[in-house]
């Protein structure tokens, strides 16, 4: 019996079927059309937002968009869709929110989350399936890089991006703008093309003068972790850093017109004196946390229960009156987890991180290179472009400690990517059913 085939959800595939096609471009040739346009579609809306930005400019149920879009691609995605496409880790955190969304003190909360992540898991299975070459996924993070610019431009001015609902706060803003820092520079790195050469250096300096415009004590941090992170990673580590004198000499003059940089280096120096609010948080949620240790409370349902079970204290810096506690969430994704998921939804949170390195990690071997160059990328270097997404990683987690963006597409964005990628440069399953024999 012929075991090759059973590539596909739910039924098996004649191997012999496929055996006319190329291993390379001819059989790599197949996702175009309406599911290549969705998804595509669906990428530009998850890292714009074009339809929150419609919506809060000229008013309208534009946000719905991707509600309409999400059945049709997920249809698509199922018909033609891989093992591969099934990321377990991801859907068991995803069947958690399902049952804190049913079963949860305020159940509403836990629907928010869950609709979100139902998103990023049509994402990853939908990019697995349809982004079948690098030409293809190359595209994608060509807009992954121009979506800093979108942010980065619009925040500079005030420090915030005044119709997003999350980055309509300095504490959203700044943090994504260390995340663009990296990817950008690595980017400009991997591809061949001098005009996008020169677009990833544009990015990469709109995203320092957005960490500087945010005045973010916690995101000026992690840009000097990734600061540390380009240095240590670059194969030129000379000409990285005269190149980072050169983007001081132009950045400086440009920063001092357009920021106060007063203000800046008097926030730099408060850092010192940490922060009480969220270190209260921290302790507040370990409560929460001892509530239900396994499973935790339920998505978004944190302030709900601290609300419930912590005392009256009118000394506490926050929430002395415990009422007000109800709408409140974690400054920290991890902590967050841990009470609102418990021991088993930070298992699962902590395998997506290790798995995202280690995929990563795989994309930066002689052979994972070798495939990417012979099925079409050429134009961007594999390596490279890893260096820059894990890179955007560590910028994550390092604002991860002081900021909570559990509920936005950055980390579940950057982790589909990697799939995507590994993908692209491991034997097809083309090329293994043309190896059995019946």
């Amino acid at each position: 019996m012929d075991r090759a085939g059973a590539t596909r959800w739910g039924r098996k595939v004649n191997p012999r079927a496929h055996t006319a096609r190329s291993t390379n471009h001819d059989a790599e040739t197949t996702a175009t059309g309406l599911p290549l346009f969705l998804l595509y579609a669906l990428w530009m809306l998850t890292i714009f937002e074009f339809e929150w930005f419609v919506s809060q400019t000229v008013g309208g149920p534009f946000y719905r968009i991707p509600t309409l879009l999400a059945p049709v691609l997920a249809l698509l995605t199922v018909a033609r869709g891989t093992r591969r496409a099934l990321y377990w880790p991801m859907l068991l955190f995803v069947t958690m929110h399902l049952g804190a969304s049913i079963f949860a003190e305020n159940a509403g909360f836990a629907r928010d989350g869950l609709r979100f992540l139902l998103f990023m898991v049509l994402l990853l299975a939908s990019s697995v399936t349809f982004l079948d070459t690098p030409h293809k996924a190359i595209v994608v993070l060509k807009l992954y890089l121009l979506s800093f610019v979108w942010y980065g431009v619009q925040g500079i001015p005030g420090g915030r991006v005044f119709w997003h609902p999350l980055m309509n706060n300095e504490d959203s803003y700044g943090p994504l703008m260390v995340l663009g820092m990296a990817f950008a520079y690595f980017f400009g790195m991997a591809v061949s093309s001098r005009g996008w050469k020169w677009c990833a250096r544009i990015v990469f300096l709109v995203a320092l003068l957005g960490v500087v415009a945010s005045l973010a004590r916690g995101a000026s941090l992690a840009a000097g972790l990734v600061l540390g992170y380009i240095l240590l990673r670059s194969p030129h580590k000379l000409r990285t850093i005269g190149g980072v004198i050169l983007a001081a000499i132009v950045f400086l003059p440009i920063a001092a017109m357009l920021l106060p940089l007063d203000a800046y280096l008097a926030e730099l120096q408060s850092v010192s004196e940490g922060d009480d609010v969220r270190t209260t948080l921290w302790m507040l949620a370990w409560n929460v946390f001892k509530e239900s240790p396994i499973v935790g409370v339920g998505a978004g349902n944190f302030g709900v229960i601290a609300s419930m079970v912590t005392p009256f204290d009118e000394s506490r810096n926050v929430g002395s009156d415990p009422g007000q506690l109800y709408y409140w969430a974690v400054h920290n994704p991890h902590v967050q987890i841990m009470a609102e998921e418990g021991l088993v939804g930070l298992a699962l949170w902590f395998t997506m991180i290790v798995t995202f390195f280690r995929r990563n990690a795989r994309l930066r071997r002689n052979e994972a290179g070798a495939q990417w160059a012979a099925r079409g990328g050429g134009g961007v270097e594999l390596r490279t472009v890893s260096i820059g997404l894990e890179g955007a990683m560590v910028g994550y987690l390092g604002c991860s400690f002081f900021y909570n963006q559990l509920y936005i597409h950055w980390f579940w964005s950057l982790l589909t990517l990697v799939f995507v990628l590994e993908g692209l440069t491991v034997s097809t399953p083309v090329a293994k059913a043309k190896e059995v024999r019946c």
